[in-house]
């Protein structure tokens, strides 16, 4: 087989000095080590060179092929960092020559792209991601491209695997015998007739991780793809495995990572299922290839240098690890990771770019100039993927505000279920229906005692708008008591329970609002005696002053997270204390879980299990479908009496057929994929890692938080607390312009708000982490 041996040139450095005197160009030689050609480094005073003289095995086709791709890609996509051929004197792509040894050659020169190579560069998150975006666009830019000595038979093609069936019997170990036979066997059976039915194209054949290099200036962009000698024509799926298995074969690689690259393939080049369902088996497959490889060559030509060699053993080793890990996790991982379903479609790509300033402008009309959007440039977002949002020009962006889409954009099984269910049936709950009975048995089954009783609305405005009717219905009285600050929706009702979104800081004479616990800036500290019931007793003094004005409490309705007083962490026995005193007053005490619930805050399901306590209504809202309108409030049978026996209740859609579907696609969700426990080992990872940065940046003063729900407080001063704000509004822009994205919360406006969906992985946590140090050190 074509280069199973190794035989490059091996001209000396006067002979290459002469040859180099063939193009237009002066410089220092250096060798470059190369499998089977032979490559100098020619370093000039303006520009460096690769000089690059063709291995004799490589037929004149074959390099013809080789130069017409490289001027094919300078066309196609002008930006893609690939070496750009230099023409000789005499204006020709290459040159032929024979060697003071007798042997004829030929001969080119590239431009030389300077950089790290990608096995020796630290590796992130957006690094990974990136790699898989300009192996995409290498596959893109090649696309249109052909030559007949494409269909050539090289070694490095994964489908010669079988080939090497009896170079299984030199591996010494017999463990590792049995291993490559199954992997060489299960290729030649199911593997190797998949892939002609998959898209095939003129593919690079090695983008591996000495193939591609780093800006050593930005670790986490890719500099340039090299060495285009492994051209062929085959499935497009294989660059992907290759790019995959060459980086991470000696990181340990998790299925994560390998999820990452092929997420930023897909953000180029959609990622069809059959493809992502072979990606384990070509995984596989090269690893095992360059192992046989090597042992091919240590047997027949063991003096002879071989990179490969060294690598192979490594390759060897996360190959076992892949078995472990089995293809089925890893297959699933990265469907997650796409969007795609077992068997289904990909999720669409990002659509063309529009003109913003336009759609502003139409916005204004329609809308209003006075609604906000998020960010100094704002964003036009198309696609949403897991914890990534995606903009009309196709870049991602890390979601850590979003706390609707709470199981990930677009999962997978709950698009499923509302689909399935929308193609079936939709209609309202004066009919016997099996999705919102399951729904509501499941949620009662969440909470203690009696709170069992649902009744399903649209969303969290409205849940709370019911519960405060079944507060007063029962309790008779009319007073309502909130945190300072707190939000709670947009009905006329509960608008009045949320100070936050109320100009000049006035509302309703039965209101009554307590300060936020925040022992950070508040009136009592960390590390005062008795804090939580100093803060609590702030309750006695509002349920005081109703009483002055002939009212006493129907309900306190609280946000666990307190997120809008600069996401809190209350004193354990605080909400306890303040739910005795409203009790002792006569009224109710409502959990708002819209943010709080569903795992948010780890450990528990509900937020407000969190501090022990029994509410005596909860509310939740559309993140309990992960986005499609659904509110539900969770009672005891007799306040839900107490409302009827005023008025009746329904609600035309409220727990409706595909909304519920969707409620309980999330719950499914959250048990499978464990995502309580996920969101509280990340969230503490995470955490740990912004107090981390606390050490090398002054401003951060406070860093705080349960679960994945975490605020970052900025200061300009520690010891006064002077609020940071307008440094607060730089960083999350700078957040935004390096493509994360987080807001800003709390009186002060100086608090920074991390709150993703609770698929939040580690290696997203250290984007944030990584992003925050950078925007941070540039203020």
């Amino acid at each position: 087989m074509q280069f199973l041996k190794l035989n490059p040139p091996c001209l000396d450095e006067a002979e290459a000095a002469r040859l180099i005197r063939l193009f237009p160009v002066e410089g220092e030689l250096r060798p470059l080590y190369s499998e089977r050609d032979q490559n100098f480094l020619v370093t000039g005073k303006a520009a460096s060179y690769v000089l690059k003289i063709v291995s004799s095995q490589d037929d004149a086709a074959s390099i013809d092929m080789q130069l017409q791709a490289l001027a094919h890609i300078a066309e196609a996509d002008p930006t893609l960092p690939v070496p750009r051929l230099q023409p000789a004197g005499d204006g020709d792509n290459s040159v032929s020559f024979t060697s003071e040894a007798g042997s004829a050659h030929r001969a080119f020169l590239l431009s030389y792209l300077p950089g790290i190579i990608l096995n020796e560069a630290p590796l992130s998150s957006a690094l990974l991601h990136n790699h898989g975006q300009m192996v995409a666009r290498l596959g893109r830019a090649l696309a249109g491209f052909f030559h007949p000595a494409a269909g050539r038979q090289l070694l490095w093609d994964l489908r010669q695997l079988p080939e090497f069936a009896a170079v299984i019997e030199r591996v010494e170990d017999s463990t590792d015998r049995a291993l490559l036979d199954e992997i060489v066997s299960r290729f030649a059976a199911h593997v190797g007739p998949r892939l002609k039915t998959v898209r095939a194209q003129i593919i690079h054949g090695d983008a591996s991780a000495h193939n591609v290099l780093v800006d050593s200036t930005q670790q986490q962009r890719i500099a340039g793809i090299v060495d285009f000698g492994d051209l062929y024509h085959g499935p497009l799926v294989s660059d992907l495995a290759v790019a995959i298995a060459d980086v991470l074969f000696n990181r340990d690689g998790t299925p994560a990572q390998i999820a990452t690259i092929v997420s930023g393939y897909h953000s180029v080049t959609p990622v069809a299922p059959e493809e992502v369902d072979l990606l384990y088996d070509l995984i596989s497959a090269r690893l095992a290839l360059s192992y046989l490889i090597a042992v091919y060559r240590r047997t027949e030509t063991p003096g002879r240098e071989d990179y490969n060699a060294a690598l192979a053993e490594d390759g060897l080793a996360w190959l076992k690890q892949l078995k472990n890990i089995g293809g089925e996790t890893l297959t699933r991982t990265i469907r997650a990771g796409l969007g795609h379903r077992a068997g289904g479609t990909a999720s669409s790509a990002a659509g063309a770019p529009v003109d913003m300033d336009s759609l502003r402008r139409r916005r204004d009309r329609v809308m209003g100039p006075r609604m906000r959007l998020f960010y100094e440039n704002p964003l036009h977002m198309v696609r949403g993927e897991g914890v990534w949002l995606f903009d009309a020009t196709g870049r991602r962006f890390l979601d850590v505000y979003n706390n609707v889409p709470h199981v990930g954009h677009c999962h997978p099984h709950v698009v499923e279920a509302i689909a399935r269910q929308a193609a079936i049936l939709n209609t309202n709950t004066r009919y016997l229906g099996e999705q919102v009975i399951s729904l509501a048995e499941r949620l009662g089954a969440t909470l203690p005692g009696d709170l069992r009783i649902c009744a399903f609305v649209n969303s969290g405005s409205e849940a709370n708008d019911v519960a405060w009717r079944m507060a007063k219905a029962y309790t008779g009285n009319g007073g309502g008591i909130m945190m300072q600050a707190a939000y709670h929706g947009i009905t006329d009702a509960i608008d009045a329970f949320s100070p936050a979104e109320r100009r000049g800081g006035q509302w309703p004479a039965h209101m009554r609002a307590i300060m936020p616990p925040d022992g950070y800036r508040g009136s009592y500290r960390y590390g005062e005696p008795d804090l939580g019931a100093r803060y609590a007793a702030d309750t006695d003094k509002a349920i005081a002053s109703l009483a002055e004005a002939g009212l006493k409490p129907a309900a306190f309705m609280v946000d666990s997270t307190f997120l809008t007083n600069g996401v809190l962490e209350a004193p354990q026995d605080y909400l306890a204390t303040v739910f005795a005193k409203v009790r002792a007053a006569g009224g109710l005490c409502i959990a708002d879980e819209v943010q709080a619930g569903f795992g948010r805050m780890g450990r528990s399901m509900w937020g407000h299990q969190t501090y022990g306590v029994v509410p005596d209504i909860v509310t939740i809202g559309k993140p309990a479908g992960n986005g499609h309108p659904l509110g539900v409030v969770i009672t005891r049978p007799e306040i839900m009496d107490a409302l009827l026996d005023e008025t009746s209740f329904f609600s035309t859609f409220g727990g409706n057929n595909v909304s519920a579907a969707a409620g309980l696609a999330v719950l499914d969700v959250i048990e499978q994929e464990h995502l309580i426990e996920n969101s509280t080992a990340v969230g503490a990872y995470l955490k740990d890692g912004l107090k981390g940065l606390m050490a090398r940046h002054e401003i951060i003063g406070d860093v705080r938080g349960h679960g994945l729900v975490i605020g970052v407080e900025l200061v300009r001063d520690r010891a006064s607390l002077e609020p940071a704000r307008e440094e607060t509004a730089r960083v999350v822009n700078g957040m935004r312009d390096r493509g994360v994205l987080i807001g800003s919360e709390g009186q002060n406006g100086c608090v920074l708000k991390i709150r993703p969906p609770i698929v939040f992985a580690r290696e997203h946590a250290e984007i944030v982490i990584e992003t925050l140090d950078q925007v941070l050190a540039s203020l």
